[in-house]
């Protein structure tokens, strides 16, 4: 923080309450996310925990291991589609006017957001609401695409995280911090909803949060590792 503020005086407490802003609450949200989803879907469980359990015992706790869990990083990153959190991102205020190629002029001061909605465009996404957790899975799989759709990947098509300078420079830290829970979450757990299922995400303010008053039963299943 000292290097970034170069100088300048800042209220290290702000700072220490923005970080867990920042960090805590979206991990929450997408795990919660990503359970929901597979109580709704439970057929996709017992593929999660096999590749779990294959890439520990084969590789141990290690970044290999968690680098090695394809199908559970494309399952998050479909879960995070999903469940975006925002209607919009990459909050900006401009500096100088700038005319856009339509002839568009955002005068100086204004603020701008990128709005959300083409992460539910069909033209990139078939079957945009569907919930299809191989999904990114098989888009890696096309020819030069191999990088491109990880959970930590951003592009214009998928904004979670941001895009460009400024993406969201703790990505690569949740990708493996969210991977590590659900391997205890999973693992450890059968998970499925009570009777009354799950309603819709909330839209609270400018965001979403999974519906805080779903309830789920859990059972220990043993610990496979």
């Amino acid at each position: 923080m000292d290097e970034a503020a170069r100088g300048r005086d800042y209220d290290v407490a702000t700072a220490q309450l923005g970080l867990g802003l920042a960090a805590i609450h979206t991990t929450t949200e997408l795990v919660s996310g990503i359970i929901s989803d597979l109580c709704a879907n439970p057929q996709w469980f017992e593929p999660l925990r096999e590749e779990m359990v294959a890439c520990i015992r084969q590789h141990g706790w290690t970044k290999k291991a968690l680098l090695e869990m394809k199908f559970t990083d494309s399952l998050m990153k479909e879960s995070q589609r999903h469940h975006v959190g925002d209607v919009a991102a990459m909050h900006r205020v401009t500096t100088a006017p700038v005319t856009l190629s339509d002839g568009t002029t955002i005068p100086k001061g204004a603020s701008t957001m990128v709005g959300l909605g083409g992460m539910r465009d069909s033209t990139v996404f078939p079957d945009p609401d569907g919930y299809n957790p191989r999904r990114f899975l098989e888009m890696r799989q096309r020819p030069g695409e191999e990088n491109r759709w990880q959970f930590v990947s951003t592009s214009p098509e998928h904004l979670a995280f941001g895009h460009g300078k400024h993406s969201c420079p703790g990505r690569f830290f949740a990708a493996n911090e969210v991977k590590i829970i659900l391997v205890f979450l999973l693992v450890k757990y059968d998970w499925k909803f009570t009777a009354a299922g799950r309603k819709a995400d909330e839209f609270r303010g400018v965001g979403f949060t999974t519906d805080p008053r779903a309830k789920a039963l859990i059972m220990f299943r043993g610990f496979a590792l």
